[in-house]
């Protein structure tokens, strides 16, 4: 009777080993799935967080990128309204001179009727505005023209706008003097494919010439 007692109560302490190690084992597993889900969890959103991030800077990136031509067209180029004719004459573009206050057209031909109207193309023939060689502009000495031009001086800047692409270059002066309406030098083209600008108009009393001399910067 006591043996069957004994292996009686064996059997129940095995069965209550074997649950516990069942129990165990569950909660091992339990805690590894857990585990393995919190992991995954985390993984995917720290690699969503990435990707957002990520494409935030190529945004950004991208936005700096595309700041650059703007900001290079925006000194290249200026917002302005150049008419295609002035007084039947065709206009090339606009001489603009802020030290002394003038905002011209360039017309294309020199004579009597287009000097009256403001500056003009003097030479050469081939050679159109802000195109390589020495573009000659010439103007009256009035108040509302080139009047002002004995104030500049060396190393000040002036632009021109080209009126079909509206591309705008700056001359500084380099050059200035006074000469006979014969001397005829500074329109000499030597000047090996540079862009340079030569301002003729007359002192007063009109018997010579004031020449201002003006390479691209």
């Amino acid at each position: 009777m006591k043996r069957v007692i004994y292996h009686q109560g064996k059997r129940m302490i095995k069965k209550k080993i074997n649950k516990k190690k069942v129990v165990g084992v569950i909660l091992v597993i339990a805690l590894i799935a857990f585990l393995i889900v919190y992991i995954f969890t985390d993984k995917k959103e720290t690699d969503e967080q990435n990707i957002v991030e990520t494409s935030s800077q190529v945004t950004n990136n991208t936005e700096s990128t595309n700041l650059v031509p703007q900001q290079e067209e925006e000194k290249k180029y200026e917002n302005v309204d150049i008419p295609e004719k002035l007084g039947g004459y065709d206009v090339l573009g606009q001489l603009v001179i802020e030290k002394i206050g003038v905002r011209q057209n360039v017309l294309s031909k020199t004579e009597s009727g287009s000097l009256k109207l403001g500056v003009t193309k003097f030479y050469p023939p081939q050679v159109n505005i802000n195109e390589p060689g020495n573009f000659c502009i010439c103007g009256h000495n009035w108040s509302n023209i080139l009047k002002r031009l004995d104030e500049m001086n060396v190393g000040d800047q002036f632009y021109l706008i080209t009126r079909e692409t509206k591309e705008r270059i700056d001359y500084e002066i380099y050059n200035k003097y006074s000469c006979d309406p014969t001397d005829l030098e500074c329109l000499d083209q030597n000047q090996d494919g540079n862009k340079e600008v030569t301002l003729i108009t007359c002192n007063p009393g009109g018997l010579t010439r004031l020449i201002c001399k003006a390479r691209e910067v």
